[in-house]
C-alpha cells in the first residue's frame, strides 16, 4: 500500500515536531500518532519501556523509510 503525499507530508511534519519536543511524554504521543499513519507491513512495535534513544532511532527509520518510498 502506498501512501498519498498528503499523508507523507503530513508524517514527515510530524517527525520533526517530535524531533523538536523535549517532552519525553509528548515525543511518545506524537511518535503515536505517526506510527497509526504508517501502513500496517510498516508500524513499528513499540516497546512498554521508551527511552528518548528509541524515539530518535524510530524517527531516524520511519524517517529513511519514507526517502526511499517504502
Amino acid at each position: 500500500m502506498r501512501m498519498d503525499s498528503g499523508t507523507l507530508y503530513d508524517i514527515t511534519n510530524l517527525i520533526d515536531m517530535c524531533r523538536n519536543e523535549p517532552v519525553l511524554d509528548r515525543q511518545l504521543k506524537i511518535l503515536l500518532v505517526i506510527n497509526a499513519m504508517l501502513p500496517l507491513a510498516k508500524k513499528l512495535h513499540i516497546p512498554s519501556f521508551l527511552t528518548d534513544d528509541y524515539i530518535t532511532r524510530a524517527l531516524h527509520e520511519i524517517d529513511k523509510a519514507l526517502k526511499s518510498g517504502y
